[in-house]
């Protein structure tokens, strides 16, 4: 390659990366942060279908024929509302009041299972109600994560439809199942917007919580065979400090030991920083 050529070819490549620098300025600077003190949390995902939090069975309540039900299925009924009457069977000539049978609980009609004029038992089934209070959802864990959750801590889940729910941990059963080795775990969640009976819902379970502080993974670099983070001084130099390093939870680990509440650190470093060094100022000197 003649040498007009060469100094045509490195004059090109340094004007590439003058406008890479011009147009993306992060690369030409490193970004300083302060050490905070934050709460992290790992997470397990549990499923399971809504299911009405009371279904109350109402039956007939003495023997006869069904006089009248002003009821049907999938209305909403309140405490006390008439579900049907019973004319007893002796009642040939219409004597007697029909005896009435009341809803005890407020919800919707899921079930009517006699029909007008049919002769009944008293004790027979007649009237399935579901509670409209809220709702609750039966799941399972494994044993490594069963004992990591608390019933009476709070969680949030999503239906399919992207619709976020809130709920408590109610129990968590003593013993597995021990076919399978799974835990139970049943929630309750209350009666909200966008929530309906039989919804797939999946929560994320917070299985442990730790406090400390934490870094991005890429602000830990090896240094003689030890983690360490290059932090800044108050004389604003660069001092590389020997940390112990933690779990990591999303992209950030957990020091466990060797950096402050407080302490400046270089978020990125390039792998050209040495001890002493003035600190990287906002126009990409120093380091």
């Amino acid at each position: 390659m003649s040498h007009h050529r060469r100094r045509r070819l490195l004059f090109t490549v340094g004007a590439a990366m003058l406008a890479a620098f011009a147009t993306n300025p992060a690369a030409a600077q490193q970004r300083i942060a302060d050490a905070t003190v934050e709460v992290r949390s790992h997470a397990i995902s549990v499923a399971g279908r809504l299911e009405p939090r009371t279904r109350v069975v109402h039956s007939i309540p003495s023997a006869g024929f069904v006089d009248e039900i002003p009821v049907s299925e999938g209305q909403r009924v309140a405490t006390g509302d008439t579900l049907l009457t019973i004319r007893r069977r002796d009642d040939v000539l219409g004597l007697y009041q029909p005896v009435p049978l009341t809803a005890r609980v407020a919800g919707r009609i899921a079930e009517i299972s006699v029909s007008t004029a049919e002769e009944v038992q008293s004790g027979q089934a007649a009237v399935v109600i579901l509670g409209t209070d809220g709702y609750v959802v039966e799941t399972a864990v494994s044993d490594k994560d069963a004992f990591h959750v608390e019933p009476g801590q709070g969680v949030r889940g999503e239906t399919a439809d992207g619709t976020t729910v809130s709920g408590t941990l109610l129990s968590r059963s003593q013993e597995p199942d021990y076919e399978t080795g799974l835990f139970s775990l049943r929630f309750a969640v209350p009666a909200q917007d966008g929530v309906r009976i039989g919804q797939f819902l999946v929560f994320q379970l917070p299985t442990d919580r730790v406090e400390g502080v934490f870094v991005p993974r890429t602000a830990v670099v090896r240094r003689f065979g030890a983690d360490a983070i290059w932090t800044v001084t108050a004389e604003n130099t660069l001092a590389a400090a020997r940390v112990e390093v933690g779990d990591a939870f999303d992209g950030a680990v957990h020091i466990r030991a060797g950096l402050e509440e407080g302490t400046r650190f270089l978020v990125e470093p390039t792998g050209r920083e040495r001890d002493g060094a003035p600190a990287p100022t906002p126009d990409g000197r120093g380091g």
